[in-house]
């Protein structure tokens, strides 16, 4: 592109030679021009030193200014100064082809190591297309096998859901009609793979609580627990409203006990509608009333741990206080985990028990405390009617959990002596003596909580 702009002549110009007019056109015009291209193009680089481009910048500056005036001074000056004009032109002329030459090799250096550079990022930008092109040619054959998976897996899935609503139609018909063998049941329904026979599967839930009348593998566990919360509610009204235990205590003491009461009868009424309509094929309405069960659950427990802390504590109320906070944040989480849509399946079954067993366990802080204060033998008289509750709370987990005696013998427990009716009757006993516990606490709670130290 250099070559096509004129040669700079070095030449100094003879007087009698070259005039004002012709050296300012033939060869100040063309180097101006040249010098301006230059700077164009070089203007961003950082190998033109900055005191030279501002020499050269002041140079051409000059040399515009001076052609721009050329017409003004060759008419105002006279003939005797122009030779001397022409001199001071000629010096100007030579000084901005020497530098035009250095800026000629700037030029060519920048250039060399643009080549270099340009060469090696070309170099890495094709090794680099190569590697993503290597990596969208694997990403494609995953895509593709995956594609090809995910198409033999919804295959599966869609003959596996013809099957399973082939067998939902088919129990839906049958349960109307009979009990149902362990196998009859959809899977979701099938909970203790030990015991066989007696199954319900009906439509609606007054199906469900029409099957009271009749004898299957839920009516030892309903009514286990219908018969505890008959039991248990009469005893608190009765304690609650006509004794004179709880008649005569402070308003709080009354309220600890309502509680308890209350725990109680939900978890024993929460049980019996749960078992109740556990034989209904509505699987939403299934799982909730299974989470309604573990509610219960959690109530009681947590209930049970606040009488103990609170009449444990009676008379030492900061630290009564933070340890019924303590509790009752356990029983927010008892009351929201059980909804959690993972906590009802069969191999989540050790997971509830290690649950409730550890909102139990929330107990051993306070009961550690006191053991610190009164020493072992007072605080085990104090205690000892929980103990025995909690006695049968853990027999009943050995046993519910084990599913004994129905795993040693399946199919020989399936309407009467089950894992579950014994749990029933373990929580039951556990209720009981949590009553006795809360009446001797009432008893005593001015003798032992905290309040003679």
């Amino acid at each position: 592109m250099m070559e096509n702009l004129l040669t700079i002549n070095k030449t100094t110009c003879k007087e009698d030679m070259l005039d004002l007019d012709d050296f300012l056109h033939q060869r100040l015009a063309p180097l101006v021009q040249k010098v301006k291209f230059q700077l164009i193009h070089m203007e961003g680089s950082k190998r033109i030193q900055e005191y030279t481009r501002n020499k050269i910048q002041r140079a051409t500056t000059l040399l515009e200014t001076i052609d721009d005036h050329r017409q003004l001074q060759l008419e105002n000056i006279t003939q005797q100064y122009k030779q001397h004009l022409l001199d001071q032109y000629e010096q100007a002329f030579t000084e901005l082809s020497e530098k035009y030459r250095q800026l000629e090799q700037l030029q060519g250096d920048y250039l060399a190591d643009y080549n270099l550079l340009l060469d090696d990022t070309v170099d890495s930008l094709m090794a680099s297309i190569e590697q993503l092109d290597n990596c969208i040619g694997d990403t494609l054959d995953k895509a593709s096998e995956m594609r090809h998976r995910v198409h033999e897996k919804f295959n599966d899935f869609a003959d596996l859901a013809h099957e399973q609503m082939d067998h939902l139609k088919a129990a839906i018909t049958s349960g109307a009609k009979r009990l149902l063998h362990y196998e009859e049941l959809p899977v979701p329904w099938r909970n203790n793979m030990y015991i066989h026979t007696g199954y319900r599967f009906l439509s609606t839930p007054a199906d469900c609580f029409h099957s009271w009348l009749y004898l299957h593998n839920e009516s030892g566990n309903i009514f286990t627990h219908l018969i505890g919360f008959m039991v248990f509610l009469g005893i608190g009204i009765y304690e609650l409203f006509y004794s004179n235990l709880l008649t005569d205590v402070p308003l709080f003491d009354w309220i600890i006990c309502t509680i308890f009461f209350l725990a109680a009868c939900k978890c024993l009424m929460c049980s019996t509608v749960w078992h109740t309509l556990s034989g209904i094929n509505d699987y939403h309405t299934f799982t909730r009333m299974a989470c309604l069960d573990y509610v219960g659950i959690s109530t009681l427990i947590c209930a049970s741990v606040l009488l103990c802390e609170y009449y444990g504590f009676y008379c030492n109320e900061p630290w009564r206080n933070t340890y019924l906070v303590g509790t009752g944040s356990l029983a927010l989480i008892g009351v929201t985990m059980p909804f959690m849509p993972w906590f009802d399946r069969p191999e989540s079954r050790w997971i509830r028990i290690g649950f409730f067993v550890a909102l139990a366990s929330s107990g051993i802080f306070p009961i550690g405390h006191l053991l610190s204060v009164y020493g072992p033998t007072q605080v085990a008289t104090w205690i000892s009617p929980v103990l025995k509750s909690l006695s049968c709370y853990g027999l009943g987990v050995i046993v519910y959990g084990n599913q004994f005696p129905e795993r040693i013998w399946p199919g020989k427990f399936d309407h009467f002596g089950h894992s579950h009716q014994w749990w029933h009757l373990f929580v039951c006993g556990g209720i009981w003596f949590n009553y006795i516990a809360a009446t001797s606490f009432v008893a005593q709670r001015h003798e032992f909580g905290m309040c003679l130290l």
